[in-house]
Order: structure tokens, then sequence, then C-alpha cells
């Protein structure tokens, strides 16, 4: 199935404004054993402390790049969580009314009538559930505190506040999860009527509990289930009109993440707030994982502190091809040679197609993007 693009792939050109912006609030009520993201627990009054250093940041960038984000991604760790008061505060200063898509994570157990009813009168029109999955068992394996029924409450007051675009995260391959435990949690998310499911593999991440008890051998990886697992989403999505439009990532037709295919098709964005990562051109720059610098650096008046990464037209090439790959969208047959060797083999063993100069993995060949991508860089 096509892409659903909306603005030209690669860079930005030199003087125009960039259109993707990320803000990373890094604060949550507990933190998950599989989780590598920069997180971390903090009271309100250190959420409206961080909220001072995170505005002095986001003046910076206003003052060295044109930006006009017609997409706004609100992630952590759990914005939702954030006082009123200070996503107000927010709203305010980077105007989420203004973009194409304004995205917020939420936890389940965060979303009350009057937050939700603030986001969307402040212009969050799609609210991103950490649900992960809708069986109780999994749930505590997982860490997380909230039940299933947290899940179906929290759905409802969005829609009840008007918020007409819900993406439910979901995880598989979980340990001493079952397939049909998997099948129930798919089921029960489709029930729900979001306008899009994400369906991510568990991934085992270094200095993360998850990852020092597999090195224990308390538990392992099993790629059958997970292959079993990937085909078992793609039949029920897919049948109940979900389309795969990326590996993981399956949207109603209309409502694939614009922000998230930005990423995807390797155009430059800005990120905000510690651990951030932005590309502008040739030049990347993440901001380091310290709550506490950031905050420091900032409020003296001074950029936070970061760690730069020149780049080359060629990797930035390579990215493209590597992420295209993993689209339903696919990438352009001249950047690999649509008569290559590889291309044709691809082709005969129902892993791609080649069609209108575009080549695209099939939902099968996706399973092997990464080792297909290598073919070609």
């Amino acid at each position: 199935m096509p892409f659903e693009g909306f603005l030209p792939c690669g860079p930005t050109p030199r003087g125009q404004p960039i259109r993707h912006l990320y803000v990373h609030i890094p604060f949550c009520a507990t933190i998950c054993p599989y989780c590598a993201f920069h997180v971390h627990t903090g009271s309100a009054s250190e959420m409206r402390v961080f909220l001072d250093a995170l505005l002095r940041e986001w003046e910076g960038v206003c003052r060295d790049y044109p930006v006009e984000a017609e997409t706004l991604y609100l992630g952590g760790g759990t914005p939702s969580l954030l006082p009123l008061d200070a996503f107000l505060r927010l709203a305010e200063a980077i105007h989420p009314w203004e973009a194409r898509e304004a995205t917020l994570e939420a936890n389940p157990r965060t979303v009350t009538p009057e937050k939700a009813s603030a986001w969307c009168e402040l212009g969050v029109g799609r609210v991103s559930l950490g649900v992960q999955s809708l069986d109780s068992t999994v749930l505590r394996t997982l860490g997380r505190r909230h039940t299933p029924e947290d899940v179906k409450r929290a759905v409802c007051t969005l829609r009840d506040a008007g918020c007409r675009n819900i993406n439910v995260d979901l995880l598989f391959a979980v340990p001493g999860q079952s397939p049909a435990s998997w099948h129930e949690t798919l089921e029960g998310a489709i029930a729900l009527g979001p306008e899009h499911i994400s369906a991510y593999e568990l991934t085992y991440e270094e200095d993360t509990p998850f990852f020092r008890a597999r090195a224990a051998g308390i538990w392992h990886e099993d790629e059958n289930r997970s292959i079993e697992m990937y085909r078992t989403a793609w039949r029920l999505l897919e049948d109940a009109g979900y389309r795969q439009y990326e590996i993981s990532n399956y949207g109603r037709p209309g409502w694939a993440s614009l922000h998230n295919q930005g990423y995807w098709k390797g155009n430059d964005y800005l990120g905000l707030g510690p651990g951030a990562c932005s590309t502008v051109g040739l030049r990347r720059w993440q901001n380091r994982r310290q709550t506490d610098g950031y905050i420091a650096a900032l409020l003296a008046g001074q950029d936070p502190p970061r760690e730069q990464e020149p780049l080359s037209e060629e990797l930035r090439q390579r990215e493209r091809l590597l992420l295209g790959l993993r689209t339903s969208g696919g990438i352009p047959a001249s950047w690999i040679g649509e008569n290559s060797e590889d291309v044709c083999a691809l082709t005969r063993q129902g892993l791609a197609e080649l069609s209108d100069g575009t080549f695209r993995l099939t939902p099968e060949g996706r399973l092997l993007a990464d080792g297909i991508a290598g073919l070609f860089i």
C-alpha cells in the first residue's frame, strides 16, 4: 500500500522552517524494568522547575532556527503527569493548536476528565496511550501499575473530552506471554476502537532489569514465538481495517502518524529536553541524559550539555534507505538498482515487490528489513 507522505523526503532546504518538534518530559510515576529511555520519578514542584529550563531551551532554539512545527510530539517519560498549570505554560510557548498533528503520550492512570479536556482544548489532537497489554499478568511482569479497566476508562474519558485520534501502544514477546494472551490483547485493543495501534516487539535494552535477567538466564528470547506473534498482529489488525504502514505501526486509513513519518522519511527535526536528539542538515546533536545538569545549565543562561555528531550525505541516505524499507511505501528503486540480482531474488521469494519505480518489502519481508537493508548499504 502507498506510503502516506505529506512532506518531501530528506533534509529541510536551507532557510526553510523545520516542521517536526519533539519534546521530552523525563518524569514517570514508576520506572518500568524494560525501559531504557531517560526517565525518573519527580514531584510536581520538580516538574515545574524542569519546565523553567525547558522553556529556556525553546527560546534558544527559536533564535537559532526557523521553526513552524507541523507535527509536535510530547513524549517521555509520561508527559500526562505534568500538572495542568505546567502543561498550560508549555502549551502557551509551543502552541500545539498550530500543529497539523500534536501528540501527547499518556499513562492510562493519569487520564482524568479535567486533564483530557485541557489537552484537547489546547490543541492536542492525538493521545498515545501506553497500554502495553490487556492481560493483568503481563502488565505485572512489565512493571505497569494500570489495569485493563484503567485503559477502557481512559479511552472513554478521552472520547468524552473530544479526542478523535487515539493510539494504543502494545508489546509482544514479553516473558511469560502466551500466543493466546497476545491474541486476546489484540482483540481487546481493536474493540476499544482507536484510530491507530502500535505493536512493538519487546527488546532487552542494556542497563535495564530485563537485560540483566536475560543475561542471567532467567528469561530467554524465542524467535519463532516472536515471529508468530508478529504474524498474528498483522493478520488481526489488517482484518480489522488497520493498515500496516511501518513494521510496528498500524493505522486506519488517513490516521497514520505524521510525526513518525517525518522521521522515517529522513526529514529534519528538533528535540527539546534531556536526552532529546535533533537532526538538521548534516548536523546531529543530543542533549545529555542528565536532568539536573540540563536544568542547571539552562537556568544559568547556558546551552544544555550536548554531544554532537557530524553527518554526511551518504550516511543520511543510508538512514533513509534503512527506515524506508521498514515502511509500506518502500524506497525509490533507483536507490538500489531495480534490476540487481538481490532485488530479483527478493521478489521471487515473495519478500519484496517492485512496481512504478518503487521497491517495497512485503509484510513477511519487513520481518527481515534490517538484514535486507544490509544488501544495499
